[in-house]
């Protein structure tokens, strides 16, 4: 039961269920009425993330394949710039999914790219805000555990929901509602940077010159 269990987390939590498109405006079956108290003020606050101006960098481990990397993310009004490795992927006004590499992008978020580095384009707002209301719902989920911890010199307000007799999920918010910390049973990321402020004129315009795959990917034309 228990690797039941963490398998399901690992799923709904990790970025490890990529699609090929943009995410779009995220629903839930139930409302938050039905969670428990510690849960629905964790989530309240956790409200305020999408709606944040901000840079910050994170550092990242996906588990399977002990695959590291550093990620950064710059926020503010009309959307985010998530950059790690040779990914550029732009989220909101004008969504695109850029390799600096191949100095091109492709009109759309591309989930399925950021997956090899256990993130996704919403990792640090409306993600883990979507995997805790599944996992606290599930019929085998026990009373929440609320604890604090600090990354990048920022207090996070934290919570884990056990399954069974384990704690296999932990996500932690600044107190501005951006997540500064998760930890689940296929990746694990933290704030190593966070400063508040408005983004930098042109960050959330799209880079390079929008074209098709094989552009994008850097493949060489005949």
């Amino acid at each position: 039961m228990l690797v039941l269990a963490v398998a399901v987390l690992a799923g709904c939590s990790g970025g490890d269920r990529p699609s090929t498109g943009a995410e779009g405006p995220t629903t839930t079956a139930a409302p938050d009425e039905d969670l428990p108290p510690e849960v629905d003020a964790f989530l309240e606050r956790a409200a305020g993330g999408p709606g944040t101006a901000f840079e910050a960098s994170y550092e990242v481990l996906r588990k399977l394949g002990g695959v590291r990397s550093t990620a950064s993310v710059v926020a503010g009004p009309g959307g985010a710039r998530i950059t790690v490795g040779d990914l550029v992927v732009l989220v909101g006004d004008h969504p695109a999914t850029c390799r600096t590499s191949a100095e091109a992008c492709v009109g759309e978020v591309r989930e399925d790219q950021l997956a090899p580095y256990g993130i996704f384009s919403r990792f640090w707002s409306t993600g883990p805000a979507d995997a805790l209301r599944t996992v606290v719902r599930r019929d085998d989920a026990g009373p929440p555990v609320t604890s604090t911890r600090t990354a990048a010199g920022v207090p996070l307000d934290c919570i884990a929901v056990p399954v069974g007799q384990a704690l296999p999920a932990t996500s932690c918010t600044t107190p501005e509602g951006v997540f500064g910390f998760v930890d689940t049973p296929a990746v694990r990321y933290e704030l190593t940077s966070y400063r508040l402020a408005p983004p930098p004129e042109g960050a959330l315009d799209v880079p390079f010159p929008v074209g098709d795959d094989d552009a994008f990917l850097g493949a060489e034309r005949p």
